[in-house]
Order: structure tokens, then sequence, then C-alpha cells
């Protein structure tokens, strides 16, 4: 990191005086937008109550609330925008100059697949992502995003009726991170809730379904008490997995799992590391639209945001990835 929050904040501080002034602006106009609307459709809905014409009494006052709705969320979506281009394409620049921004973009699904950490489920009907890193961290040439991966359940109700119901596979932060060797075969490291649940049996339920071809290779026990109750592991090549989950490397995902508070998946595959972080915060947002004034300009507000991506890269340091151990092939 070769700029600090304060210095970040000095030099964006043109430019965040002139997003606040636009904030101000925007949020006048939707004060305005509301008022008269509220009052036309408050107006039309009492001199249709005075003709005696039912619900439809509400039809105006429901107009100007729809029509409320759609200006804040054009409004709110300009802010964001505006927000994600002119700011955080910086802040990340300042965080680390040798990283680039696309607020649009996001890790591809063909790289998603690769990782195999969701390929027990159904493939996504729909692949949304945001947030978009890339770069290299000293070392390491790293690519992360925001991922929402979704499927389309179809069920049918007494009637026969169809209904759809969209089931969410994964959302939060996607990793992937160079490690610097080329693996011969594909080791998994999943959340472990078969054994959590059932013990001795659920390990027997894990091996079972390696054995039937649900995971690839075989399930692989590993000796540390602690890493084989919160994951499970299947590799196709065990002398290689234990290669890589050395006691060292064990010890760094039950830190990192510590870091993010959340049930990891990680993949080697390839010559990369995978990592999927589930989680329901959304990250490098801007402040609200309705935020109080200045809000951009605190400090504490430029911090929050380089915490953020702290956490988002901490898989280099956690993992120790700009640790050359091998060489790759």
């Amino acid at each position: 990191m070769n700029t600090s929050p304060v210095q970040a904040l000095r030099e964006l501080e043109p430019i965040l005086r002139e997003l606040e002034q636009d904030r101000t602006q925007q949020v006048s106009q939707f004060a305005q937008i509301t008022l008269w609307s509220v009052v036309g459709g408050g107006v039309l809905s009492l001199m249709l109550a005075l003709f005696r014409v039912g619900a439809w009494s509400l039809a105006p006052l429901v107009i100007a609330l729809i029509v409320i709705g759609a200006v804040y969320a054009s409004k709110a979506e300009q802010w964001r925008k505006a927000f994600k281009w002119r700011v955080m394409t910086r802040l990340v620049k300042y965080f680390n100059p040798n990283l680039e921004y696309r607020p649009d973009g996001y890790v591809s699904q063909r790289e998603y697949e690769l990782s195999m950490l969701f390929h027990n489920s159904p493939d996504p009907d729909r692949y949304h992502g945001e947030d978009l890193i890339e770069g290299v961290v000293d070392k390491t040439d790293i690519r992360l995003s925001e991922l929402h991966t979704e499927y389309k359940q179809v069920t049918y109700d007494s009637k026969g009726r169809r209904q759809e119901h969209w089931v969410t596979i994964f959302r939060g932060l996607f990793i992937s991170a160079d490690f610097h060797k080329h693996f011969q075969g594909v080791t998994l490291v999943l959340p472990d809730t078969e054994q959590s649940w059932l013990g001795g049996f659920g390990q027997w339920l894990q091996s079972l379904s390696a054995k039937l071809g649900n995971q690839p290779g075989e399930l692989v026990k590993m000796e540390d008490p602690e890493f084989e109750r919160l994951f499970k592991v299947f590799s196709t090549d065990q002398i290689e997995a234990r290669y890589i989950l050395t006691p060292n490397m064990i010890r760094r995902i039950l830190e990192f799992r510590a870091r993010t508070n959340a049930p990891i998946r990680l993949s080697f595959i390839a010559s990369r590391v995978f990592v999927a972080v589930p989680t329901s915060h959304n990250h490098l947002e801007p402040p609200s639209l309705f935020a109080p004034a200045n809000k951009l300009l605190e400090p504490e507000t430029i911090a929050q945001y380089f915490e953020e991506l702290r956490f988002a890269l901490a898989v280099v340091d956690e993992l120790n990835l700009n640790t050359r151990i091998w060489t790759k092939q």
C-alpha cells in the first residue's frame, strides 16, 4: 500500500467535494419531486373520493408513490456509478498501484467453473458480479470480485400451477490467485457439515460420496483436529494434497477462516488457488444518497474502504502466497 487513507483523502478532496455538491442537488430535486407527487396524488385521490369511485380513488396516490420510487432508484444508481468510477477506481490505485478496478467487471463464469468449488450444485442460470479487482500483489497475480450465482427451481402447487424460484448457489467474494506451482491433481477444501452433525458416520458418508464419484478423487484424512472439524478435503492425488496442505498451510487456512468468520471454500487446480468467501455484505458501495452532509469527506469513510480492500486481498498474506516455496513448471 503506497498511500494512507489520510493522503488519499487529501488528493481526492476536490473530486469528493464536487460529488458531495452533486449529491446535495440530487437530494434536493428528489425532495421536490416527492413533495409535488404526494400533494398532487393526494389532491386527486381526495377529489375522486368525493365522487365515490371506491378503491379507484387511491390510484393517483399509488401512481405518485411509484413515481417517487422510480426517481429514487434512478438517482441512487447515478450516485453509485459516479462514486465507483470517480472515487473507487482511484482509491484502489492509491491502495496498490499494481491493481486495476472495474466496477462493472467480475470473475468469468469459465474461471468459476474451473475452480470446481460448486461442482455438485446445479449450473447457474443467473450469473452476476461486480467490483472486479485484478493485478499483482507483490509477486502474486490475483483476480477477485463479488459474485452472485443462482439456479432456477420449478415447482408445482396442489392445483398444478407452475411456480419458479431462484435459489442462490453462492454469494460473496470469489478469488483466483497464482499459487506458483503447477498441480498434477485436483484438491478441494470444503466446509464440513456432515461430520460436525453426524461425527464418524458423517465422515463415512463423505468417503462414500467420493467413491460414488460425487467428489474428485478420495477423501483425505488430515491430522489437525480443528481443521478436520471445520473442513473436508478431497483430492485426486493424496500425496500432492498433503504436499499442499502442510501444517503451516493448514494453520493459515484456519486463521483466514477465523478472519472472514465464514464457511470458506478453497481449491488447488492447475497453478491457481481459488477461494470462495460467502458474505452478505456488499463491498465498496458509496454512502447512502441521504447520508449526512460531507460524509465522503470524513477520514473514517475513506479508511473504511481501505479496510474493505485489505479484507478482500487478505488471502495473499493469510495463505502466504508471496513466499515462493516451489518452482512453477
